[in-house]
């Protein structure tokens, strides 16, 4: 190829996203079994755009302002009813095939879903291992200070938050009785989900051998509305026997993933 075709050949890539990597297509396939309908503001959308985006940056991966964003994922999620049987009619009108990585993922797992969730679990914790986890070395706060102190709080946007804690079941919660269906959770609310992932990490020693893996993150306009859904979340863990006391939950993982995402509901 002459000077001139390869940089027209390079313009092609100039404003788009990467494509979409295997690892990632697996998330996305995992999501649409779970709730196909989702739409840019539910909560799994925003937790798996939240670890994407988390995983490019770490990565140094080319990333646009749409990379990954919750409306990418919300579209790309709809490709995949193009290769269900299932999906509800004019589910995927008007959009693009989702291209041969779609139909390849698609394909391997639709009849191995046991396969699938082995692999999401492996791609969630890969992502996450580099991120949010202790580092091997010390640290030491700032020296004391004394003096007055004024604090002026102010109320703001926040994240209602569903943690995966990923660890030995007989560590994390040595008195229960280990469930197939069922993990540890942690349930918060913060203003800022990098920050406290940050904190959450760093206060495990990194021998530990477990990890945060956020599921999902639901916006809430104020620290007041944040609030009440966390308290509902943490009642209905209550009301089913689920609560391991504070913010902890083991509860079965479809459950309590439909009920952050839907409300309050039988289970």
């Amino acid at each position: 190829m002459d000077e001139l075709g390869e940089m027209a050949a390079g313009s092609r890539h100039v404003g788009r996203n990467p494509d979409w990597t295997r690892d990632e297509t697996i998330l996305l396939m995992d999501l649409y079994l779970l709730t196909p309908r989702a739409e840019k503001g539910h909560p799994e959308v925003q937790a798996l755009s939240h670890i994407l985006r988390a995983a490019g940056r770490r990565d140094g991966r080319t990333m646009l302002a749409s990379f990954r964003n919750p409306a990418g994922v919300a579209m790309r999620l709809r490709n995949f009813a193009k290769h269900d049987p299932e999906a509800p009619p004019g589910r995927n009108a008007g959009l693009r095939p989702g291209g041969a990585i779609d139909r390849l993922v698609w394909e391997e797992f639709t009849q191995d879903r046991a396969a699938l969730a082995v692999e999401v679990s492996r791609i969630r914790r890969a992502i996450s291992a580099g991120d949010w986890v202790a580092q091997r070395k010390s640290s030491r706060g700032p020296a004391p200070v004394f003096s007055t102190r004024t604090v002026q709080p102010v109320d703001g946007p926040c994240w209602v938050y569903l943690l995966l804690v990923d660890g030995p079941a007989a560590v994390l919660a040595p008195h229960i009785v280990p469930r197939e269906t069922h993990a540890v959770f942690k349930i918060g609310r913060t203003s800022d989900v990098d920050r406290r992932m940050a904190e959450l990490g760093h206060g495990l020693p990194p021998g530990a051998g477990i990890r945060y893996v956020p599921l999902c993150l639901k916006p809430a306009p104020s620290a007041q509305v944040a609030h009440v859904e966390e308290r509902r979340l943490l009642d209905l863990c209550d009301r089913m026997g689920w609560s391991l006391g504070g913010e902890f939950a083991y509860a079965p993982l479809h459950a309590l993933r439909l009920a952050m995402s839907n409300g309050d509901m039988a289970v």
